[in-house]
């Protein structure tokens, strides 16, 4: 017996497999997956500038039914419709011992080092299993890592109420964390962000929305802020060149904050005087740690769904990855052993 799956084989080599069907002991839960949905880092992943470990099932993000448990397992039965928080920490290391997992020495993660959700089939450890809430559909269960990751970026940008803030990049991750920051208190919210679609959706959810290509960023935003710059910027579209802008358009003693995935051979130059002078802060926010249950909380006020806009089997998984890389949409599903786009 096998189950179908797509497996990174090296940087711009997805290729459909099939693999013989794991069996399950001690703390071991199968899940027959229904949805996983393609995040920036997937794409990173298959255009070679992002670490895995080929031959290895992409997708961190994913949700389905449990299939299959070992006997050691109490939390979740088989029918549950359960999400994975992707990580796996040593538990030994210094930050995993000060309470700081996420920078563990040895992390491991489900679609980057270990088989993940572009598949019919996954298994992984109870611990990394949480039960969906009643009315969530599986897709929008799939994204409870990437929400999570956001909310752990909210945390550290400390929000206080009547702040202006700025997101560069209105993807998924720049309209959730639009839409957390929001929550948080922020009177401001301006979205940069190119794309006709993303801008129309922004504008209908109440940001303020600049095209950047088209209109002047900086000066919109010293107008947006009475010409002091903006009190929060997020760096969330995962360029080098929107990175190195978050600093033109920071107020004295902002916060900046890169949440997008730069490719690590990229770099940008800063003035460390600059810093000093205006008193920035600047910060990275990496994973999701201890926020997964508290996203499945959050979720259901986020209209997530209209966020999820194409949808493909898994036998079409390299048409999903293209229409992520055009940008055609949001948020792109895989649905494996499932049709193509449905409502």
């Amino acid at each position: 017996m096998s189950y179908l799956a797509a497996e990174f084989q090296g940087p711009h080599q997805l290729q459909l497999v099939r693999k013989p069907i794991p069996e399950v002991r001690g703390q071991d839960v199968r899940i027959r997956i229904k949805a996983g949905t393609i995040c920036g880092t997937d794409l990173h992943i298959l255009a070679g500038h992002h670490f895995a470990e080929a031959p290895v099932v992409i997708c961190h993000e994913f949700s389905g039914y449990v299939d299959a448990v070992g006997d050691q397992v109490s939390t979740v039965k088989v029918g549950d419709l359960v999400t994975v928080e992707p990580h796996l920490f040593c538990g030994t290391c210094k930050y995993c011992r000060i309470g700081k997992e996420h920078l563990c020495l040895s992390k491991l993660a489900f679609g980057v080092h270990l088989d993940g959700g572009f598949a019919e089939l996954c298994v992984v450890p109870e611990k990394t299993v949480y039960k969906v809430p009643e009315g969530m559909s599986a897709e929008v269960a799939a994204l409870t890592e990437n929400i999570g990751c956001c909310m752990h970026g909210v945390d550290r940008l400390e929000v206080k109420v009547g702040d202006s803030a700025v997101i560069l990049g209105g993807g998924f991750v720049g309209i959730v964390l639009a839409e957390l920051i929001r929550r948080s208190g922020a009177g401001k919210i301006i979205v940069a962000e190119p794309n006709e679609i993303r801008r129309h959706l922004l504008a209908k959810r109440g940001f303020i929305v600049v095209d950047p290509l088209r209109d002047n960023l900086p000066e919109r935003v010293l107008q947006e802020t009475g010409e002091l710059g903006a009190d929060i910027v997020v760096e969330a579209a995962g360029r080098s060149d929107t990175a190195k802008q978050c600093f033109e358009l920071a107020g004295r003693g902002a916060t900046i904050m890169f949440f997008g995935v730069v490719p690590p051979s990229q770099s940008i130059e800063i003035s460390p005087n600059d810093i000093f002078k205006r008193e920035l802060k600047v910060l990275g926010s990496a994973i999701n740690p201890y926020t997964h249950h508290r996203a499945l909380e959050i979720m259901p006020a986020l209209e997530l769904e209209e966020l999820i806009t194409h949808r493909y089997p898994l036998e079409e998984v390299a048409q999903a990855f293209e229409t992520a890389r055009q940008g055609a949409g949001i948020k792109v599903a895989v649905l494996p052993g499932q049709g193509g786009d449905r409502p």
